[in-house]
């Protein structure tokens, strides 16, 4: 489950929408749901900031400036390999344009997704990435 920060176009707006509680423009949702994940793809076509968040507010974020204490990064680790089937398509084709093309692992990541796509749903949208790829390469 990932955790994101959605801000609004209007940075004063305080209340909900599409069932995501926003105060001074900033919201959190995760993508732990069906309707959640439709709440970010709804966010996403009408421009709002969207990014994955550590799930700290900008009030969190400037008292650590003041005490001093400075946030631990930890790298994000997958439990387990990225499952296309378990993600829509935007989702899928969000983590394969992610992925960067030549660079041996990523390369290696790309064709996997390609590769349970073809074999599970295989969703012509997310199959055309994967035909763009091979097209690319020669």
């Amino acid at each position: 489950m990932n955790k994101y920060r959605i801000e609004a176009p209007v940075r004063s707006f305080s209340g909900e929408s599409v069932g995501v509680q926003f105060t001074k423009g900033t919201g959190f949702v995760d993508d732990s749901t069906k309707e959640n994940r439709a709440a970010i793809e709804y966010f996403r076509r009408q421009g709002y900031g969207v990014a994955l968040s550590d799930g700290k507010t900008d009030e969190e974020r400037a008292q650590e400036l003041v005490t001093g204490i400075a946030p631990q990064r930890r790298p994000i680790l997958l439990d387990e390999p990225f499952d296309p089937s378990k993600h829509d398509a935007p989702e899928v084709r969000e983590h394969l344009d992610s992925l960067v093309n030549g660079d041996t692992p990523d390369t290696v990541e790309f064709d996997r997704v390609i590769t349970a796509e073809r074999d599970g749903k295989a969703r012509k949208t997310i199959l055309a990435r994967g035909e763009q790829k091979r097209e690319n390469e020669q």
